[in-house]
């Protein structure tokens, strides 16, 4: 049996010779079966009373120039009626389907997109195209910092060998080279982040990866001038220029020795010898420049409404902060199994100490290997931005 509710005049099914109360799921009116079908009967009935059909020829008999114009309006306001309520509440035979929902908000995108003039369109895509530029020189500058940690394992694995093949200072030399290289396109593209679209965040993070960037210029400025802080290859007779661009690539390797100064501070040889806070401190600025950088790329992700990737963006950064903790730990645990063992400084255990150091400067690429992804997906965000919105529509 098919109800009306007397309120919304919606629609609901009800078994027939339903008695009990009913109430309507669109506006929770408690009613009775028998009073919504009771309009029902009577429309039924009327055609079969007599006195209803006298009626009828006698107004018209009367008046038939007042009823005629009365009964129109009547019906014009019975039918706007009729078309009203089915739009405003009839919820239960015609719900809103997915498909019209999702054209319900295309059409609402595109009003928005239509709201902005052509000069705010040519700006706001001027600024993504910045922002891609910026991006392609950071995860550039990644790349090359990937390549220069390689440069050093190979010398590493070298000096292990060292009765077999001498280490090449060639390689440092390189190494250098590329990080000069990186630390320019990241300052860079640093820059031109700095200038693209706006994003909750974007001026915090881009502020405080400029500064890091600077303050990391200065400190390796000041260790490769003084040139006493611990350097790659000075154990070995490599020249004071060698050195020097050993200590250009990165700065993270002297943090993996804090644990054991502070624990084996009397144990010699476990720790290379010059001073190291400065070193430290440099590579600590390191990273927290490299965290920034991946926090402002996030913010451009997020400027290219993709949320998705602007996580990914801040894991990474998580990964690339956590890298220096690892290497120390690694470190660690070698000399104090060293150390514990009284295995002492042979022959050994010097093949050991180079490995585990080449087994640091690969976990310092692996950690930057996230970041140089991100940075890409990044980059093609920017290119093409609010592709993220095209399975949703």
């Amino acid at each position: 049996m098919l109800l009306t509710c007397p309120k919304c005049q919606s629609g609901l099914q009800v078994p027939d010779g339903t008695t009990a109360l009913v109430r309507c799921p669109a506006c929770k009116t408690v009613f009775s079966p028998v009073e919504s079908a009771a309009p029902d009967e009577d429309e039924e009935d009327e055609p079969e009373q007599p006195k209803a059909k006298k009626r009828k020829p006698a107004q018209k008999a009367d008046d038939d120039e007042d009823d005629s114009p009365r009964k129109k309006p009547t019906r014009a306001k019975g039918n706007d009626a009729k078309e009203k309520e089915p739009k405003s509440e009839n919820r239960d035979f015609d719900p809103e389907t997915e498909e019209e929902e999702k054209k319900r908000k295309k059409k609402r995108k595109k009003s928005d997109d239509d709201s902005l003039s052509p000069e705010e369109k040519a700006k706001r895509r001027a600024a993504f195209e910045r922002a891609a530029w910026g991006c392609k020189l950071i995860w550039i500058s990644f790349a090359l910092f990937m390549l220069s940690m390689a440069l050093i394992i190979v010398f590493f694995f070298q000096f292990a060998f060292a009765k077999m093949m001498t280490p090449s200072l060639v390689y440092l030399t390189i190494a250098g080279v590329l990080g000069v290289l990186n630390w320019t396109l990241a300052a860079v593209g640093v820059g031109l982040c700095l200038s693209g679209p706006q994003s909750p965040g974007h001026w915090r993070y881009g502020i405080s990866a400029a500064i890091a960037t600077g303050l990391h210029l200065i400190l390796l400025l000041v260790v490769v001038g003084q040139n006493t802080d611990v350097a790659i290859g000075r154990g070995t007779d490599a020249e004071s220029s060698a050195e020097r661009w050993g200590m250009i690539p990165t700065r993270l390797d002297t943090t993996m020795y804090y644990l054991t100064v502070l624990v084996y501070h009397q144990q010699e040889g476990f720790t290379p010898k010059g001073r190291m806070v400065l070193s430290m401190i440099t590579g600590v600025v390191e990273m927290v420049r490299t965290v920034c950088i991946m926090m402002l790329l996030s913010c451009m992700a997020r400027a290219a409404l993709d949320e998705e990737l602007a996580h990914t963006c801040t894991r990474a950064a998580g990964i690339a902060s956590f890298g220096p903790g690892l290497v120390a730990l690694l470190m660690f645990f070698f000399v104090v199994a060293v150390v514990e063992t009284s295995a002492g400084l042979n022959l050994f255990t010097l093949i050991l100490f180079v490995t585990v150091n080449m087994g640091v400067y690969s976990i310092l690429s692996g950690v930057i290997f996230p970041c140089l992804m991100a940075a890409r997906a990044v980059t093609d965000a920017c290119e093409e931005p609010f592709q993220s919105l095209i399975p949703k529509l």
